[in-house]
């Protein structure tokens, strides 16, 4: 129910976004772009909204699971790999892209709702340009956002690889 509901989300997202034109220069946007803006605004808004609030859930989600695998997985064995004077190199270069990543996602994060919670408060019908560039920096940001969770899941990946290589050579 919940993937049905966030996956509305970002199909609502999309359409916005096809709305004002995705491969437009951000100085450059049309006049039935700006009407489009300024007709929907209130629906706009109503869209980001629920956008900030499904974003939120999923960053909560991914913020505990990603704190679960460091607290749960990857220091206790790194600890216990030291304390039996094994070899764990790989483990613990792992570690430490992973706590830098994922300080890197939450603050992405955090830059992202901020400028998502500005654009939400911006008056789309009276300057329909500059909201235009605003969604378009919150689109940048968000993109980021993404980046980050995408490293975090293949170090995650990395982290259980090299795991099954330790297991394998003991």
């Amino acid at each position: 129910m919940k993937k049905k509901a966030m996956s509305s989300h970002y199909i609502i997202l999309m359409l916005i976004l096809q709305v004002f034109g995705a491969a437009t220069p951000v100085n450059a946007i049309s006049e039935t772009q700006k009407n489009a803006i300024y007709d929907r605004c209130e629906i706009i808004h109503d869209n980001l909204r629920d956008l900030q609030r499904s974003d939120s859930r999923v960053r909560v989600y991914l913020g505990r699971y990603y704190e679960t695998i460091l607290s749960k997985f990857i220091m206790p064995l790194n600890v216990r790999l030291v304390e039996n004077n094994l070899p764990g190199t790989g483990l613990i270069n792992n570690q430490n892209d992973f706590n830098v990543t994922r300080a890197d996602f939450v603050n992405s994060y955090i830059d992202y709702q901020k400028g998502l919670e500005d654009l939400t408060l911006f008056d789309c019908k009276a300057e329909p340009e500059k909201f235009y560039e605003k969604l378009v920096e919150v689109r940048t940001k968000r993109a980021k956002v993404a980046e980050k969770a995408a490293k975090l899941k293949k170090l995650a990946g990395v982290q259980v690889k090299l795991v099954q290589e330790l297991e394998a050579s003991l």
